[in-house]
């Protein structure tokens, strides 16, 4: 009985389980599929996604009116806004509302913008424009200087349009357009997480008055600089809500906090109502109720008591409605509540205690608390908020705005109180808005024909206001839509702006598919939107504080007589506390020591540098000196057999404009040697082949401005003339001289002249290279002839040249190489036939003939001769590779080892059959060179000389393809043509170097100059050319030119490359042998555009370290700055990659 009866309660049991069981899971399920909506408003029209979504195009209603039809401000035909608004919004203050509306509808409409707009904030590139202030402005130029602007911020924008006429400009909404909470929640899901608790889908509030944590986070909200201090404050004491533009002032914070509370209280009764529910669902079911009572309040509270009419009665979701905010909305008529914001805010307790400021105002004042609330949050009470904005009327419903708005809002740190009024109509200009009357038709109503026609009862009141509006105007089709639409105001907004604000609305709540009477979404029962439909903001404020609900009136949004707690009067602005207005912030202050020190630091490291280089260059040459002194002292003790060296610092005379400081070093041979001060050899004067040496001394005149002077005859070279401080000190070096030829047996005579004469005489090197100049051409001349209209010296210097010989030195400057180099010690044995160390000008002449007419045979027999050494008849295989090496000298390559010059030879050796010889005789070398019988036809001494050096301006007289001739000689030659004829000769000697010169600093400067245009003309909408001007145009062109002057740099000593050209026939179109001379011209080339790019760069970090966080934001998008941190020039220079 007892087992019937439990199986009987269990089964009983069992069926209340199961009954209860599918609506519990029902109504889970029905929940946990319910569709979220998303933050950032996509998909929420599935049709088209991303209507209504953020950063999306605002709608136009009317066709825009861009002054070119694409970006340009309309208007610009227009009086300046601060004009404009000085003259029709300027007016009396301190009078009610009519229609006796509260300060909470006027800061509620604040609320409601913020919701679904955020559309004036700059974007970039950064735009700014100047609103011209007529001088002596009662606000912003009391001293009558004139000149002064407030400066505009163009709106962010697509930057794929305002390309072109189809596609001109649009600019962006930042936030959906859907009333969707974002006010609230944000846009952004990692922004709502960081307000969130995770507990109990509440957001994260301080424990005591549930207020919204302090932004420690530091969650990127709006922190802009405090107008009364003049100072951006830390981000870390802002409320941390979703909208970043809630602490902007106390009104607006206290609705941010409001509505936070509101959250909060509504996931309390869910998650009361299922306790069961995870945090996420909680959240979300809250998020739904709070954005359904959201909607609720705005389209049918706020809207009939903004407007005086109601929204048409809703049909239902229609996929096909643009839910877009329009141009015509945000830029004009949505901000015609500003006019109803007053000059301050009332706050009271609930036994209609009105609270003064500490100092002892009525009220709070607006323009002493922007961007400054959080304090006064804290020091008050939401409720004292709540409670005064009820009983606060708002200002009058005309076109007049309070001084607050008008003249003191706030601004940037630079110009910190603007006027509300010229920006509202400078951004329908912005926004590229037609004029008042075309918008007019555009909205089904008809075109004004007078300016009376815009609001006849406002122009009976203010007879003058029609003749100032043409004045201003001059025409009633040019009225800015702003001006025209406040103007139409009688109590409201006027049928224009009604229009407007209808439609905008309409088609947010038409087109939105979550919206809370849609049936159709399944997100709300009959009976919670019943609810919803029931809930004002009354009831708002009554659940989410400690507001008692008899001690404010129902509809908020108006005061009627018998509503609790009258305001003690309408707030005035000469009763509360004075606005400051600071002027002269300076973005650099703070930087001035680092900049200075910065300039100082980059001037003279360079300096230091080099000084230092200098330094060690001096040290190494010194020690190398002592060095090489201490070795050849060695080296002649040894050879000297214990003479010493005697050594004396003397002035050696080269010309009249030019003397060197040497030291004269005797012996140990029978030479006399000039070297400089690092030691190195500047002249030999051999006295081994004669027995007599004439010594000149200049004759004593008592001059002190004329030294002593010595002219020592050297036979077959140039003279040596040394000057002397003092007659002693030349006495003293004869008589070492004197010594020193005495101990080599040969004689001194010495020998008296005036020192003019003397100078006269002596044949310095100058004298000496024309006179080989001379030797050059009569040899020339006499082998080839004369070039036409050319003539030959006279009979009387054939003598002097007859007499003229080459050393080993001048022979190898002839052939441009170096007096010891193998092959020139080789070619002068070669053609001195006499072996007297000497070339005649009858060696020369004869080598000259026979390689310009001489026979193939003649040729090989010369260089078989320069190959055998000995003068024992045959070459071997050492010889020939002596002589090969100095060929790879010739062409200055080192990539010819030992190892490939003993396989050449070998191979060489091979190929006529020789190779088991180590030897080979004239015969055998004539088979050899068989093969390239041909090439030696071609064969000739070039005497043409070394190339000339880029940088070297003296005059290479070694070069023989033409010659200077003396104008004394000619004197049917003018020093003009003389001189035109030097010009043309040099050009034609260097065509190649020149051209080649040509063309790198053409494309050099062509570099240059396509940066410098693109960055000056071509990105002037952009933030760098707006911020550094032309420092930017500099900085990148001289980048360009010098980036390429360093990818040449390194090429230009490429050894291996270069000399592999040299096998290509190319290497007659390019002075290959020239590349350390380009080298060096590319190097200063360089390093010139290096000096321009390094000031250009310190000036461009001036202007950056001038600018605003807001234009910095823009610049490196790649950093983000914390709104209170703002980067000096230190940071610029040492932290950045352009700086580093």
């Amino acid at each position: 009985m007892n087992a019937k009866i439990a199986t009987a309660v269990l089964l009983a049991a069992l069926c209340s389980f199961v009954a209860f069981l599918p609506s519990r899971t029902t109504a889970q399920k029905k929940f946990s599929f319910t569709e979220k909506q998303r933050f950032d408003g996509w998909f929420n029209n599935l049709a088209h996604p991303q209507w209504g979504a953020i950063d999306n195009h605002m709608t136009r209603k009317t066709p825009p009116a861009y002054s070119d039809g694409v970006y340009m401000m309309s208007g610009q035909d227009r009086p300046s806004p601060r004009k404009l608004s000085s003259l029709f919004m300027k007016g009396s203050e301190g009078l009610p509302s009519s229609k006796n509306r509260t300060a909470m509808l006027a800061f509620f409409g604040q609320v409601v913008s913020s919701e679904i707009v955020m559309g004036s904030e700059s974007g970039c590139p950064i735009e700014i424009h100047q609103i011209e202030i007529e001088k002596c402005d009662e606000m912003y130029d009391h001293e009558c200087e004139g000149g002064k602007s407030i400066p505009f911020h163009r709106a962010g924008y697509d930057r794929k349009t305002g390309q072109s006429p189809n596609t001109p400009r649009q600019q962006i909404n930042r936030v959906t357009s859907w009333i969707d909470g974002s006010f609230i929640y944000s846009t952004s899901e990692a922004w709502i997480n960081a307000m969130r608790s995770f507990e109990n889908g509440t957001l994260l509030s301080e424990p005591i008055n549930g207020f919204p944590v302090r932004n420690t986070m530091r969650v990127p909200l709006f922190n802009n600089p405090v107008p009364n201090i003049l100072r951006t404050l830390s981000p870390e004491r802002l409320f941390l809500l979703g909208d970043p533009r809630s602490n902007q002032n106390p009104a607006l914070l206290s609705f941010g906090i409001l509505l936070f509370k509101w959250h909060n209280v509504i996931a309390s009764r869910v998650q009361l109502d299922h306790p069961d529910w995870s945090d996420e669902e909680v959240f979300q079911k809250s998020r739904r109720f709070v954005i359904a009572t959201l909607q609720n309040i705005i389209a049918y509270e706020y809207i009939p008591a903004f407007l005086g009419k109601e929204l048409p009665e809703y049909e239902g979701y229609k996929l096909d409605v643009h839910p877009g905010v329009s141009h015509v909305f945000q830029s004009s008529a949505f901000r015609f509540g500003h006019t109803l914001i007053p000059p301050g805010i009332y706050r009271r307790d609930g036994k209609c205690n009105y609270r003064k400021t500490a100092m002892g105002n009525p009220a709070l004042r607006l323009c002493a608390y922007w961007w400054d609330s959080s304090d006064v949050m804290s020091d008050s009470s939401l409720e004292e908020f709540m409670l005064g904005m009820a009983s606060q009327l708002a200002e009058r419903e005309d076109a007049v705005l309070c001084s607050d708005v008008r003249d003191k809002l706030f601004g940037p740190n630079e110009f910190s109180r603007r006027d509300l009024g010229a920006l509202n109509i400078m951004r329908g200009r912005d926004n590229g808005l037609a004029d008042y009357n075309t918008i007019r038709t555009y909205f089904e109503l008809p075109r004004i024909k007078k300016f009376e026609d815009i609001n006849e009862e406002l122009f009976d009141r203010h007879p003058g206001l029609a003749e100032k509006l043409e004045k201003a105007y001059g025409s009633v089709d040019n009225i800015d839509l702003y001006i025209g639409g406040m103007l139409e105001s009688k109590d409201g907004p006027g049928e224009l702006f009604a229009a407007i604000i209808l439609d905008q609305f309409t088609r947010i709540r038409e087109a939105d598919r979550f919206w809370f009477e849609n049936e159709k979404n399944e997100m709300f029962t009959e009976e919670e939107v019943e609810w919803v439909r029931s809930v004002t903001l009354w009831d708002i404020i009554v659940n989410s504080t400690d507001v008692d609900p008899n001690t404010i009136q129902r509809e908020v949004f108006f005061w009627n007589d018998g509503d609790p707690c009258p305001q003690p009067g309408q707030i005035e602005p000469s009763t509360l506390e004075p606005c400051s207005y600071l002027k002269g912030f300076d973005y650099f202050e703070g930087n001035e020591l680092a900049f200075i020190y910065v300039c100082i630091f980059l001037g003279v490291v360079p300096l230091i540098c080099a000084g230092a280089g200098y330094g060690v260059v001096k040290l190494q040459n010194k020690r190398k000196r002592h060095l090489r002194m201490k070795q050849e002292e060695m080296k002649s003790g040894n050879k000297s057999n214990g003479i010493m060296v005697e050594k004396m610092s003397v002035r050696e005379w080269l010309h009249a404009n030019h003397r060197r400081l040497v030291k004269v070093r005797f012996g140990p041979q029978a030479e006399m040697h000039t070297v400089d001060r690092k030691g190195e050899k500047l002249r030999s004067v051999n006295f081994a082949n004669c027995d007599t040496i004439t010594v000149e001394e200049s004759q004593v005149d008592g001059s002190k401005k004329k030294r002593p002077l010595v002219l020592i005859r050297v036979p077959k070279d140039h003279d040596l003339v040394l000057e002397f401080d003092s007659v002693s000190e030349r006495r003293k070096f004869i008589n070492k001289l004197e010594a020193f030829l005495n101990s080599h047996k040969k004689h001194l005579v010495t020998l008296q002249a005036p020192r003019d004469f003397l100078l006269a005489q002596a044949e310095t090197r100058e004298r000496r290279q024309k006179r080989l100049e001379h030797f050059f051409r009569e040899a020339y001349a006499l082998t080839f002839g004369l070039r036409p209209g050319e003539r030959r010296r006279g009979d009387e210097d054939g003598d002097v040249v007859m007499r003229t010989s080459l050393s080993k030195a001048e022979f190898a400057s002839a052939l441009g190489m170096k007096p010891d180099a193998v092959f020139v010690r080789m070619m002068f044995n070669i053609v001195d036939k006499d072996s007297d160390g000497r070339i005649s000008f009858q060696e020369f002449l004869d080598t000259v003939v026979l390689f310009s007419r001489g026979k193939t045979e003649d040729k090989l027999r010369i260089i078989f001769d320069m190959c055998d050494n000995d003068r024992n008849g045959v070459i071997d295989k050492g010889e020939f590779s002596e002589m090969l090496r100095s060929l790879v000298e010739i062409a200055r390559t080192t990539s010819l080892s030992d190892a490939h010059v003993t396989e050449l030879i070998d191979g060489m050796f091979q190929n006529v059959g020789l190779s088991n010889k180590d030897f080979m005789t004239y015969a055998d070398f004539k088979l050899m060179m068989k093969e390239y019988k041909g090439d030696f036809v071609a064969i000739g001494l070039d005497c043409k000389g070394a190339k000339q050096n880029f940088l070297d301006t003296s005059t290479n007289v070694a070069r023989m393809t033409s010659f200077h001739v003396d104008p004394s000689l000619h004197d049917d030659k003018g020093k003009f043509k003389s001189r035109i004829d030097c010009i043309v000769t040099y050009l034609e000697e260097n065509r190649q170097n020149i051209f080649y010169l040509f063309v790198f600093y053409i494309i050099t400067i062509a570099l240059f100059v396509h940066q410098f245009i693109y960055y000056s003309f071509l990105t002037e909408h952009t933030d760098l050319r707006h911020i550094m001007g032309v420092g930017i145009a500099l900085t990148r062109g001289s980048a360009a030119s010098l980036s390429f002057g360093y990818c040449l740099l390194l090429l230009t000593m490429s050894r291996n490359l270069l000399t592999k050209l040299k096998d290509f026939s190319i290497q007659q179109y390019i002075p290959l042998d020239s590349h350390i001379p380009f080298h060096k011209v590319v190097a200063c080339t360089a390093f010139f555009f290096s000096i321009i790019h390094t000031i250009g760069h310190i000036i461009n970090f001036y202007h950056v370290s001038t600018q605003p966080l807001e234009n910095l934001h823009c610049l490196t998008s790649e950093i983000h700055f914390p709104s209170d941190y703002k980067p000096g020039i230190s940071f610029w220079l040492f932290k950045t990659i352009t700086g580093n």
